[in-house]
């Protein structure tokens, strides 16, 4: 799947790291960098998600695709940053060395692996309403998981895998400046966000075909 667009995946990458840079470079803001992947890497997504989606299931005019992205980035946007802060907030507390909040930080991290299907749902749900889509999303990823479990943590040490290469990567730099930090980063989010996203899109498509098999008795 991936293949099949890469062309336009890596130009959808390309330009979002473009506007993420001329952002950190001229918008004077204390973190920018952070401010420029909260928005950037969701956008990468909602295209993906879109495109793969629509891709995998029979195609859609372009006016339909476009119409689709737009319609639900901000939705996106809000599930990527929630899940990032729930997964961080997860880590921090098992690592804490207090066997009360490893609990803690093991149940969240498990609650948030659960959600792996939620962003895939806000963009490819066809019949949900805008004032609605946050919950539904949620609600449908905890559904899912459960059809497919191993799937799901499969996803999750991916998605964490990805983050622990992040972390090196910027270990590796982080004695050049501060600079080549935070641009490194934004470039890492950038490349990896498109081959996540169409890989997510196809577990969530597939694990929906799951649904009618587990209902018959």
């Amino acid at each position: 799947m991936f293949l099949r667009r890469w062309y336009f995946y890596v130009l959808t990458s390309a330009i979002v790291f473009g506007i993420e840079f001329a952002f950190y470079t001229f918008v004077r803001l204390p973190h920018g960098a952070l401010y420029a992947e909260l928005i950037g890497s969701p956008v990468i997504g909602t295209v993906v998600l879109v495109t793969a989606g629509f891709d995998a299931t029979g195609g859609a005019p372009p006016g339909v695709r476009i119409e689709r992205m737009i319609e639900r980035a901000w939705a996106i946007i809000v599930l990527d940053a929630g899940l990032s802060m729930l997964t961080q907030a997860g880590f921090v507390a098992a690592g804490s060395g207090n066997a009360a909040d490893t609990l803690l930080g093991i149940a969240v991290m498990f609650f948030a692996a659960m959600l792996v299907y939620a962003e895939p749902f806000a963009a490819l749900e066809p019949s949900v309403q805008a004032l609605t889509i946050l919950p539904f999303a949620v609600v449908r990823s905890l559904m899912l998981a459960w059809l497919n479990m191993s799937r799901v943590f499969s996803l999750f040490a991916i998605q964490i895998s990805v983050n622990v290469v992040d972390l090196l990567l910027l270990r590796a730099v982080a004695p050049k400046g501060g600079r080549l930090f935070d641009i490194t980063d934004l470039a890492f989010v950038a490349l990896v966000s498109a081959p996540l996203s169409v890989l997510f899109a196809v577990a969530y498509l597939d694990t929906l075909t799951l649904e009618p098999q587990r209902q018959k008795p």
